[in-house]
């Protein structure tokens, strides 16, 4: 279970605190994110939504794809009888924002590195995205222990720490001058944020595929067609 009292503490900004349903903080809740394997699977929803509508428009295809693979996931787990509320990572309303970065900390699932705005998890490293956190009218006190395990220790290396402020840095100087100037990013400011990415040697091997990564950042629709198209 995630501790909704501590998810959105501790920011720099006023978030709303998660719903415990009266329970006092034993709630059960749901942490949900993806490595690179989402793509797969991901780009296989977009050729049979092509194939059933060749001409359907999806304004956000992969905040409606995970949108409609988590809401069928919780609704089969839950059925019609447990309550519960899905805070995605793609709603930034005032009154849904979550901090997801801090979700996955509280979770135990990454190690955050605040000055970095960076989370990294113990296998796939800073190759991760962060979905959503579900929260059910359900306890979590079946999960055993009393207290949660303790956050993980820094994943990064002091001469990757410095290595990637330099890099990040460098792209969001990047990014600013681009939306000043067009109010958008390009293909060679999303390699910058990548590279501040790559920084970190742990899970290296999980890194996004050139098209996953810049489709991650720039969410041109072009990306989406080129990859759509081929065969493997």
């Amino acid at each position: 279970g995630i501790d909704e009292k501590d998810v959105n503490s501790d920011t720099s900004f006023k978030l709303n605190p998660l719903p415990d349903y009266g329970r006092s903080g034993d709630t059960l809740a749901f942490f949900i994110g993806n490595s690179k394997a989402l793509w797969p699977y991901f780009l296989d929803w977009m050729r049979k939504k092509s194939l059933s509508d060749p001409n359907t428009s999806i304004p956000n295809p992969l905040d409606s794809y995970t949108t409609e693979t988590i809401s069928t996931a919780i609704q089969r787990f839950a059925g019609n009888t447990l309550s519960h509320e899905i805070f995605w990572g793609h709603d930034i309303s005032p009154e849904r924002l979550v901090d997801l970065n801090r979700a996955s900390m509280v979770s135990r699932v990454c190690y955050f590195c605040d000055k970095l705005h960076l989370s990294v998890h113990p296998k796939f490293g800073s190759w991760v995205g962060f979905r959503a956190v579900v929260v059910l009218n359900a306890s979590a006190s079946h999960l055993g222990g009393s207290e949660p395990p303790p956050p993980l220790t820094s994943l990064i290396s002091e001469d990757e720490r410095i290595l990637a402020e330099a890099a990040l840095a460098d792209a969001l100087r990047a990014t600013s001058e681009e939306y000043q100037s067009t109010g958008g990013m390009t293909l060679e400011t999303a390699r910058k944020w990548a590279e501040m990415r790559n920084c970190v040697s742990l899970g290296r091997e999980y890194k996004y595929s050139p098209l996953q990564s810049q489709y991650h950042y720039v969410k041109d629709p072009k990306l989406l067609r080129e990859a759509t198209t081929k065969t493997s």
